[in-house]
Order: structure tokens, then sequence, then C-alpha cells
């Protein structure tokens, strides 16, 4: 009976004509993946820094001594009072003493989106305590204040504790990447099925 079969099989597909191979097969090249991604960055980076602004009128004035913080709605207020201690380590640190205002709107920027594609969680920017900033005291201090709440994946930030650097320096908190919760998700898993 299965020769039966094969030879209907092959009497039923004897007028068939195997299909041209078309030879013009596009592949996408990866160095112009590359340049489209690149630019796509290079575009989003000035639509950003567009967004920070350097006009001094809209940059509301921090004290030179006075304790900034924010916290994004969701963040766990025991995690933010650990973070806050100085409980978690610094993870990368950005020193901006003494560097200009538009240049340290570009650095901030290009800090932090390193420190996402780092997985990078904890950071600390120094800005000194700028007593003797002009137009007024604490400029760069009041930038960052305002520019850290309109840069996406920053979560929270406050002051810096005594020893890594108090007013002068700000410890910022940045969102989990979609890697740190997978990781977090599997350790949790893990955690449960050891019990």
């Amino acid at each position: 009976m299965a020769e039966d079969e094969l030879a209907l099989f092959f009497a039923s597909m004897a007028d068939v004509v195997p299909l041209k191979a078309d030879v013009n097969v596009n592949f996408c090249n990866d160095k112009g993946r590359e340049a489209q991604r690149a630019k796509q960055a290079q575009t989003k980076r000035r639509e950003m820094l567009s967004q920070l602004s350097l006009d001094f009128s809209e940059i509301i004035p921090v004290e030179p001594d006075e304790i900034v913080s924010f916290k994004h709605q969701g963040v766990q207020s025991q995690v933010f009072k650990l973070f806050r201690q100085g409980k978690y380590p610094m993870q990368a640190a950005l020193d901006l003493k003494g560097v200009g205002v538009s240049r340290a709107r570009e650095a901030l920027y290009d800090f932090i989106l390193q420190s996402q594609n780092s997985d990078f969680r904890n950071l600390l920017i120094i800005h000194g305590t700028g007593v003797h900033n002009k137009p007024f005291p604490a400029l760069l201090k009041s930038c960052l204040a305002q520019w850290l709440l309109q840069l996406e994946g920053v979560i929270g930030y406050h002051s810096a504790t005594k020893g890594l650097g108090g007013c002068g320096a700000l410890m910022v908190m940045l969102q989990k990447s979609d890697n740190a919760r997978l990781d977090t998700r599997e350790m949790t898993k893990k955690g449960a099925n050891s019990r």
C-alpha cells in the first residue's frame, strides 16, 4: 500500500514546475542600521537638551545649603529613606564643579544615558555649593534640581550625605532597567522555590 501511495504522489506532482529563485535578495545593511540608530540617538539628544532650559528666568533658585529632594510617585517610602541615608552604594559619579551650565547640561544627559545603559541605579552628581555664583548663588545646583525632574528614568534625588559631599552633591536614583527587573523576578522566583 505504501508503494501505491508513493506512485500516486509522484503522479500528482508530475506537472509541478519549480519556482524560479529570486536572485535579488535585499538584506538590511548593518552599517546602515547602525548609522540610522546613531542619527535617531542624536535627534533624541537634541530634543531632550532643548527641553532642559538654560534660561535663568525659568530656573527656580535653590539656596547653596538647602537640602533638595524629589521622589517620583511609586517609589517606596522605605526604599527612598534608605537611599536618602546613603545606604545604597553609588555606582557612578559625575563631577560638574567648575563646568559651565551649558556644558553641564550636556554632560548630565550623557551621564544619565550611559548609566541607564550600564544598568546603574544609584548615581552621585557633584555640583559644589555655588555660594559665590553669579547671577545667583547655587546656579548649577538649581539647574540640576530642575533638569533631573525632566529626564526620563530619574525617579528620585536627594542632597548627598556629608560623606558624599553634603549640599554640594546630589544622589540620583534611576528606574530599574528591563534587564534588572527580569533579574529581580528570577531571583524572587528562585527564592520562593527554595522554601
